[in-house]
């Protein structure tokens, strides 16, 4: 054996710790052993946050996995070039119903005829058939008396929707 192994036998063996011990008086006892037992009571308490932290990582994780990846929604008005297109083909469809493009990129749709009324309303519902690519909402929808002397009129607006993946 070397000679540190022979050091070690000698200091830890029975006869000297019960000696140590033995020579330690009781307030030096009772301090060592409060030293120890909060030791103990610290590595249990590290120990017990130790694994709420991996769990609470592992529960993490998973809840991310499991989420879905929702789409992304954007709304772009229609342009004058679509918007005019869709007015020449909507006043061609329907000639005897007033179509005319309000300045903010609006579609007046109009009549003065009591009896043209199936026709203008024919003529709203031909929106979303001749252009489903986009999303139609009316801004104004009047019979009756209506502001600006018509007898029916209509302000429709559209938008372009498009979907797109989120950025990570």
């Amino acid at each position: 054996m070397s000679l540190s192994a022979k050091l070690l036998m000698k200091v830890f063996s029975p006869r000297v710790i019960a000696k140590a011990v033995a020579s330690l008086d009781k307030s030096t006892a009772i301090v060592v052993s409060a030293c120890w037992l909060a030791a103990l009571v610290m590595l249990i308490l590290a120990v017990f946050a130790v694994h709420g932290a991996v769990s609470t990582k592992r529960e993490s994780a998973e809840a991310t996995a499991v989420e879905p990846v929702l789409p992304v929604v954007t709304n772009t008005p229609i342009s004058a070039h679509e918007i005019q297109t869709i007015a020449d083909r909507l006043q061609h469809q329907f000639p005897d119903i007033k179509v005319e493009i309000e300045p903010n990129q609006v579609v007046s749709v109009k009549s003065d005829d009591g009896a043209k009324f199936h026709q203008w309303i024919t003529a709203l519902t031909y929106f979303d058939t001749m252009a489903p690519q986009f999303r139609w909402t009316f801004r104004e929808f009047c019979v009756g008396a209506c502001s600006g002397h018509a007898l029916m009129s209509a302000l429709v607006s559209g938008q372009k929707v498009t979907f797109s993946l989120p950025r990570q």
